[in-house]
């Protein structure tokens, strides 16, 4: 066998530089003396795969992977030592030495290498058969040049053409050694059986050939072509799956665009094999195809390692948005941030980009790239009568829908900000039929992660629980049995200590808007939001103190109104006798006419912002008082307590440059602190299931089995509650 020669090995290791060799399939991004960046061996949405460039190693502290050059390159092309070391070699163009070869001259091949031997072979052969035969040059050819396509683009993209006969290229590779079980594996012979008779013949003769290559390179697949006029051939023919290749994980031209979307960080995808070559051509090099077939989770976590940024280009119609729904949502659930270009009617990029130079086509793309769901509005609204009530509700359920798939919060705020602006739909409403998105989400994910545990089971010979049908009788009184929200005081005291510190401290003031019955809009107070969440969620603080907080205030809102009502007109009238006290003193001074104006201005906005101030004090201080001064022997105390500053802002808080007080940050604070009380109550009742699971006799299977279902479904509540807080910005002073 022959063996690469060590001094040669030393040569390669020691010319690999790690984030050379890392950058080729990773986006990097300097972090103090190291780089960073998306793992490429697991899904990851945080960075945690580290490039020291001074010991020239690599590590991702997540799973764990990493190591030389050397290593990295065999863990993530899964290639032997001796195949690593080769395409390093290649990689900084080291000629290799080897030692004298054995008398087995020819050894056993696994069959991935004789996949991607048997690829290199063929795109040679096919790139011949294109320049060098006057088949190729007439009919193949000059169908490229037809379509535009450079000699540099043909290059560039390795195009090729297979002869018009039966079996041109099969005979050639049996030729060069290749056994018939490759050529059938990789999809370069097609195979019949008729009458007990086996036949093979090439499956892409007559068709120009489009390779496939790997982000490292390699070819992995084919698409091909036919260049013949009978309808009943299919036009389009690609490589079946097999160990190298996996259509769900490759894009078309990424090999090509990946340095140039690093670059831009941006990702611009299209439909087909032409439109890559031909927005290249044109000079706009960060673009890739999903050759056909609709995005994959795989396709665009290898985006991700480049890029978070993606331009759709798209017909301008409803058609091929609803073909591209799944693809745009998966999309927005990987974090990816969504535009979209829409060409001219009659245009595809192909064309578009023959007919207009360079510059015009980036100066397009820049001008007229839009949002995702800004887009899907306007086209799908567009599509339907809006005067049709059903209709318009369809359109918005899809949006919706497409928005639920949207897993930061902040983010998928702003998208229903936007679409109750585009719709027409008040936000409120908006938002609970999202909410019954999202849930809906959730719950399909938790079934399909359930499913795939039961699929693997089976696949180790284990018996596999049966889950059930959404919406069947097992489910709902598996639903029905499940426990109410029962939990431990002591645990939940901090949790539920921190809310009423915000009713007591903020609670009247505003947060949020409230849709009313009628439609119209009033203003939401922290204790709206947090007296409204609680209600959803049929929560009931288990402290009876601060359970009695809630309570007073309760019945201190209509109260409040009134006096607020009464405490404005108070100050109007103070405000109003300040100004014309104001007035006096301006007109005394003298002075031109500008200058009275400009300072009556001034006087006005001064007296309204004291005026503002003034009412945000009233608000604020309106709960504090009544509370600490409460007759409630059990209130009174507690809320004396609270309104004394016993919490400390934790670094993270101390961190946010330009933050003020606690008052500025309610809107982030309040959530957090609800979603934190649930996490608390969720974490109880598994500790309670848990516990009560362990104290069960063996004989009842039945109950076990209904607890482990309840702990999965607590389980399931706690990850997306844990996902939607992250880090805490305030900690409680126990």
């Amino acid at each position: 066998m022959r063996r690469i020669d060590q001094e040669t090995v030393q040569r390669i290791i020691d010319a690999a530089d790690i984030v050379e060799v890392v950058s080729d399939f990773v986006k990097l991004r300097r972090s103090g003396a190291n780089y960073k960046g998306l793992c490429p061996f697991h899904n990851e949405r945080t960075p945690s795969f580290s490039v020291n460039k001074a010991r020239n190693i690599c590590k991702c502290f997540s799973c764990g992977k990493g190591g030389s050059p050397v290593n990295f390159i065999m863990e993530h092309e899964q290639l032997s030592y001796q195949e690593a070391l080769r395409y390093l070699a290649r990689k900084y163009n080291i000629e290799i030495v080897e030692k004298e070869q054995t008398d087995e001259e020819r050894v056993l091949q696994n069959r991935r290498e004789a996949l991607f031997a048997l690829n290199e072979f063929a795109i040679k052969t096919f790139e011949a058969n294109l320049h060098d035969t006057s088949e190729g040059r007439s009919i193949a050819l000059a169908y490229f040049r037809h379509r535009g396509v450079s000699d540099a683009m043909i290059a560039r993209f390795h195009l090729g053409y297979a002869i018009d006969r039966s079996r041109a290229f099969i005979d050639a590779a049996v030729s060069a050694g290749f056994t018939m079980d490759v050529l059938v594996h990789t999809g370069l012979a097609g195979q019949s059986d008729r009458g007990g008779q086996t036949s093979y013949y090439d499956r892409y003769r007559s068709r120009v050939i489009f390779p496939i290559h790997s982000v490292s390179g390699r070819v992995v697949g084919f698409g091909a072509r036919t260049m013949r006029s009978d309808k009943e051939v299919a036009k389009y023919v690609n490589s079946p799956e097999s160990e190298i290749y996996h259509k769900n994980q490759e894009l078309y031209g990424f090999y090509q665009a990946k340095n140039a979307i690093g670059k831009t960080d941006k990702c611009i995808m299209v439909e087909g094999y032409l439109d890559v070559i031909s927005m290249h051509q044109s000079g706009m090099e960060n673009v890739v195809a999903s050759s056909g077939t609709s995005l994959t989770e795989g396709q665009i976590r290898a985006v991700r390692r480049f890029t978070d940024n993606v331009t759709l280009v798209y017909d301008a119609d409803a058609a091929g948005i609803k073909a591209s729904l799944r693809g745009i949502r998966l999309l927005l659930s990987e974090k990816m941030n969504v535009k979209v270009v829409s060409l001219p009617a009659g245009e595809d990029p192909d064309s578009f980009a023959q007919s207009h130079s360079a510059s015009e086509v980036e100066r397009y793309f820049s001008e007229n790239e839009v949002d995702i769901i800004a887009f899907m509005a306007r086209v799908l609204l567009s599509s339907v009568d809006v005067s049709d009530p059903t209709a318009r509700a369809k359109v918005i359920n899809v949006i919706l829908e497409t928005v639920a798939c949207v897993d930061e919060p902040v983010k998928r705020q702003e998208y229903l900000t936007e679409c109750s602006r585009l719709l027409d739909v008040s936000e409120q409403v908006l938002l609970r039929q999202l909410n019954i998105f999202i849930t809906r989400r959730h719950e399909e994910e938790y079934k399909e992660r359930q499913r795939e545990k039961a699929r693997s089971s089976l696949d180790n010979g284990q018996a596999a629980e049966q889950l059930p049908e959404s919406g069947s009788d097992a489910q709902a009184e598996a639903e029905a049995s499940a426990p109410l929200l029962t939990f431990s005081e002591n645990r939940l005291e901090p949790y539920e200590k921190m809310l009423a510190r915000y009713i007591v401290r903020y609670g009247m003031c505003y947060l949020f808007d409230l849709t009313a019955e009628d439609g119209s809009v009033v203003p939401g107070s922290v204790f709206d939001l947090i007296s409204s969440e609680l209600k959803i969620d049929g929560i009931t603080f288990a402290n009876k103190s601060y359970a009695g907080i809630v309570s007073i205030a309760a019945g201190l809102k209509s109260s409040w109104a009134a006096e607020r009502s009464l405490f404005a007109a108070r100050l109007d009238g103070e405000c109003k006798a300040m100004i014309e006290q104001k007035r006096s003193e301006l007109a005394m001074k003298g002075g031109d006419m500008g200058s009275i104006v400009s300072a009556e201005s001034k006087l006005v906005a001064e007296i309204e912002s004291y005026r503002q101030d003034k009412l945000e004090e009233f608000d604020a201080s309106y709960l504090r008082e009544k509370l600490v001064n409460s007759d409630d022997d059990a209130v009174r105390p507690v809320a004396n307590e609270l309104v004394a500053d016993r919490y400390n802002l934790s670094k993270i808080y101390d961190r946010m440059g330009g933050v003020e007080s606690e008052r500025d940050q309610l809107r982030i604070l309040v959530p957090r602190a609800i979603n934190e009380l649930r996490a608390a109550i969720v974490g109880d009742m598994i500790t309670q299931l848990t516990k009560e699971l362990s104290t069960l006799p063996a004989s009842s299977s039945e109950r076990a089995a209904e607890i482990m279902q309840q702990i999965c479904t607590y389980k399931e509540f706690q990850r997306k509650l844990v996902k939607a807080l992250g880090e805490r910005i305030i900690l409680p002073v126990r």
